[in-house]
């Protein structure tokens, strides 16, 4: 697919940072001595430990994705899709929105000018690699497309082009790619696993199965929705029988829909190298994470947390709509980060550990820190 380069008239601008690199190291390893659960902690001015890395254009709905080495961003702008679209319940055309690569400078902040897609009623997936990012194509009877989206060309290919409805694609470091896929004329999904080793479907014959994720490069997690009960299953990539591991952790005992599944799976971005990983319970309102085979299989983080990412120490950084505080892997009380609300982003990088980004308007401002062991 050809791309066309948009024109920005501050192109290769620099943005300094903020503080000094002695500072911000400073910051850090007080940050780091000071981690063990407080309930009275000091709060420290986030100019002193995150630094500005720059911006994206924001629809005010939908996340951007960010590649796991943080140096890469697509962003999908124009009119929403409704929720039936994004939910997988219909597939009616697109026409209203547009995607734009933006590579990302955390370092120096320079401002440079972003690829715009042709193609365009394109809805961006929910995985990205440092390769690569998925996005959608309802197509209504032509069926739902996934393509991936090259970071250093914008060139779009397709990966998967039939004419049934093919949601939620999702990826791994390895370039794996999975999805929930179902005919036109049946009302349940089931998972679609593809791999360089060939392509295998996850199915117990009965349930809808929604919105998978890798857990790393061997293991994988999805919603399930059966007789109004939604769960959060995980499974074993590596054995025959994906179903036969199958660990399940209940979520909700009735009522259950995809918008909810959706909604819950769509809180909290991140990459899929990170283990383990939190999302948002809808009962417990806050972040949770889950630990399959752990004597405590579950922690619960702050109350009426929408995000939250691991730090390689085990702690967490954890979002509400106020602060963002680090907490200990007990989810016992922490210390603040910043009195503003701010998304966490993970990355594997080790100059600019995690990405924050804030809503601004029409506008994500994005800031770096680097929170090492």
């Amino acid at each position: 697919m050809a791309i066309g380069l948009a024109s920005c008239g501050e192109s290769q601008k620099t943005s300094k940072p903020l503080a000094t690199t002695e500072t911000k190291l400073a910051a850090i390893k007080t940050l780091n001595a000071i981690i063990k659960p407080s309930t009275s902690a000091t709060v420290i001015t986030s100019n002193d430990i995150d630094w500005p890395v720059g911006d994206l254009p924001w629809d005010r709905f939908t996340l951007p994705l960010i590649s796991p080495n943080g140096l890469h961003a697509i962003v999908q702008l124009g009119k929403t899709p409704g929720l039936d679209i994004l939910c997988g319940l219909e597939n009616t055309p697109v026409t209203t929105t547009s995607v734009e690569l933006y590579a990302l400078d955390p370092m120096q902040g320079r401002r440079i000018s972003p690829l715009v897609v042709d193609r365009k009623g394109l809805v961006i997936g929910r995985g990205a690699n440092d390769q690569f990012a998925l996005v959608e194509l309802p197509a209504g009877e032509n069926g739902r497309w996934i393509g991936e989206i090259d970071w250093a060309t914008g060139s779009l290919r397709w990966i998967v082009s039939d004419d049934a409805i093919n949601c939620f694609s999702t990826t791994n470091p390895a370039g794996d790619i999975a999805w929930s896929r179902r005919e036109q004329d049946d009302n349940r999904f089931h998972l679609v696993v593809k791999t360089s080793r060939g392509q295998r479907v996850i199915d117990d014959g009965s349930s809808d199965w929604l919105l998978p994720s890798f857990v790393g490069n061997g293991r994988l997690r999805a919603f399930q929705i059966l007789n109004g009960r939604l769960t959060l299953v995980e499974f074993d990539l590596r054995a025959t029988d994906p179903m036969q591991t199958s660990i399940a952790l209940p979520i909700i005992q009735s009522g259950a829909t995809r918008e909810i599944a959706w909604q819950i799976a769509t809180t909290n971005s991140g990459t899929t190298v990170n283990s383990p990983t939190a999302f948002y319970h809808p009962v417990r309102k806050r972040m949770v994470v889950w630990q399959p085979n752990n004597v405590v299989d579950t922690v619960a983080l702050e109350p009426n947390s929408i995000a939250a990412v691991p730090v390689a120490d085990g702690s967490w950084l954890v979002s509400t709509t106020t602060r963002v505080i680090r907490q200990s892997n007990t989810g016992e009380n922490g210390i603040h980060l910043r009195n503003r609300f701010a998304i966490p982003i993970a990355t594997t990088s080790l100059q600019w550990t995690h990405l924050f980004l804030i809503p601004d308007g029409n506008r994500l401002q994005i800031r770096a820190i680097n929170i090492g062991e």
